[in-house]
């Protein structure tokens, strides 16, 4: 992380990292602890260990929110699962996911007040992006999440937890929305008519992907869910891409959608809670970018039907 608070050393911050740090081995006295900010659900800290001889190893501290995630337990796991599945093939990549140390116990995470914690080495050297123009940082973003794609195409699915499920069906999501037109509990559907037109002009078309995949038309993949360019960190010098984090949202999916969503947030022209709609539109260069990275990755395991409806993601 880049964004991050003042420095913050008080008693209750200090005894509470102390304690996590008891259920791992790790060396050193605390010398620093930073709260981030850049994130929006789970507490996060950057903590500076003094193992001597001015010395300070650096780590992320991360506390989950239980009310987000009910069963974080499940997150962990698949992480567990990925990491060992990558080392297993003893690849040398150029574009690392984020790994969480085990504690004593031999877990990647430990109980905490109530609370689920897990720890990972700080990646040096890196930023993350929450706004970019620069297109090579587009077509990194791409290649690093195509290439989190590609390292995992021969995951066994069956090893994954569905974390949130049915996060991307699109046809269920449509099929909730119009019961509850036919329903009508607030009588809101006579202000509303046109919209839901919209939405019944193009319900076959926003079902597609996901009765393809019913169909065995488009494989299930390891995909990431959360491909905002902010999820990578990349090299402060070169922009190159270090490491795909935030993995929480990691299961069984399309990789249709995880090209999708990070067009909606690579390629907008405005933030996307923009509400002058005005502001709302695709930059072509910026497309152009994340997808010359993102196929350029991935080109080798996608099958002819996932690259013809990758853009429909």
């Amino acid at each position: 992380s880049t964004h991050k608070g003042e420095f913050k050393m008080d008693k209750e911050t200090l005894k509470l990292i102390d304690e996590v740090i008891e259920k791992y081995d790790l060396k050193g006295e605390i010398s620093g602890v930073e709260i981030c900010l850049n994130g929006h659900i789970n507490d996060t800290y950057h903590v500076k260990l003094d193992e001597g001889n001015e010395r300070d190893v650096e780590y992320i501290f991360q506390r989950i929110n239980g009310t987000v995630f009910e069963d974080p337990i499940k997150i962990m796991d698949n992480l567990k699962e990925i990491t060992a599945h990558l080392d297993s093939k003893g690849l040398c990549s150029d574009c690392e996911i984020l790994t969480f140390l085990d504690n004593k116990d031999g877990e990647n995470y430990s109980f905490h007040g109530g609370n689920l914690w897990r720890v990972s080495y700080f990646v040096e050297n890196s930023v993350a992006y929450e706004v970019a123009d620069d297109l090579k940082i587009l077509k990194s973003a791409g290649y690093a999440f195509g290439r989190f794609q590609h390292q995992l195409a021969d995951f066994p699915m069956e090893k994954l937890h569905e974390t949130i499920p049915d996060f991307h069906n699109t046809k269920k999501r449509l099929e909730h929305f119009f019961a509850m037109v036919e329903k009508d509990p607030l009588d809101r559907v006579k202000d509303i008519k046109e919209d839901i037109e919209f939405f019944r002009e193009y319900r076959d078309l926003a079902s597609k992907l996901t009765d393809m995949q019913e169909a065995g038309e488009l494989p299930l993949r390891v995909v990431h869910n959360d491909t905002k360019y902010n999820n990578i960190l990349m090299d402060k010098n070169t922009n190159e891409p270090l490491c795909v984090i935030d993995l929480d949202t990691v299961m069984p999916g399309l990789s249709a959608h995880d090209f999708g969503d990070a067009i909606r947030f690579a390629a907008n022209t405005a933030v996307e809670d923009e509400r002058d709609l005005s502001k709302v539109a695709l930059d072509m260069e910026k497309y152009e970018a994340f997808t010359e990275g993102f196929i350029g990755a991935a080109k080798d395991f996608l099958t002819k039907a996932e690259l013809e409806t990758m853009a429909l993601g």
